[in-house]
C-alpha cells in the first residue's frame, strides 16, 4: 500500500497501476490501522517525510452528539432488522391491518409479538437519544450504545 501526501490518499498497485510522485509505501497493517482511525473520527495527514499519521480531531459537542445518535440508530436499526426483515415488516403491517379491517381468520399472534418488540427498540433508542442530548462532551467521545441498559432484553 502506498499512500500520497499530496492528494491524501492511498494507493494500492493492484488496482492503480500509476502511483503519485510523492507516494510513500506502508504495511497493509498499518493501512488497516489508519483506516480504522479514519473511521474513528480522525484525521490522516503526512508527517514531514510524507509518511501517514493519525491526528486527533476536536469535535464540537453538536458533531459528538449527532455521532452518538447516529451510532444509536444504527444500534436500533441493527436489533430491529434482527427481530424481523424490512419485507416480514412489511408483511406484519399488512396482516394486522388485513385482520383490524376486516377481521379475516389469520393468525396474527406472530406479526403482534414482532411489532412489540420493535416498537420497544424504537422506544429504547428514543430514550437513550434523550439522554444524549444532556451528556457531556467527555461522555460523548467514548459512548458505544450497543451495551446500553435501556435496550430491552429480548432485542
Amino acid at each position: 500500500m502506498f499512500y500520497s501526501p499530496a492528494t491524501g490518499g492511498f494507493y494500492d498497485p493492484a488496482i492503480h497501476p500509476e502511483l503519485p510522485a510523492d507516494a510513500v509505501r506502508m504495511s497493509r497493517a498499518r493501512y488497516a490501522e489508519l483506516i480504522e482511525a479514519r473511521s474513528a473520527g480522525k484525521q490522516i495527514v503526512a508527517d514531514a517525510k510524507g509518511r501517514p499519521v493519525i491526528k486527533a480531531t476536536r469535535l464540537s459537542l453538536e458533531q459528538l452528539r449527532d455521532r452518538a445518535v447516529n451510532s444509536i440508530k444504527g444500534e436500533a436499526r441493527r436489533r430491529i432488522l434482527d427481530v424481523a426483515s424490512l419485507e416480514r415488516q412489511a408483511n406484519d403491517s399488512a396482516d394486522i391491518a388485513i385482520e383490524a379491517f376486516a377481521g379475516a381468520a389469520t393468525d396474527i399472534g406472530g406479526a403482534l409479538d414482532r411489532r412489540a418488540r420493535i416498537n420497544a427498540i424504537r422506544t429504547a433508542s428514543n430514550a437513550i437519544e434523550a439522554i444524549v442530548a444532556r451528556m457531556p462532551a467527555s461522555n460523548l467521545a467514548a459512548f458505544d450504545p450497543s451495551s446500553h441498559p435501556l435496550w430491552p432484553e429480548n432485542s
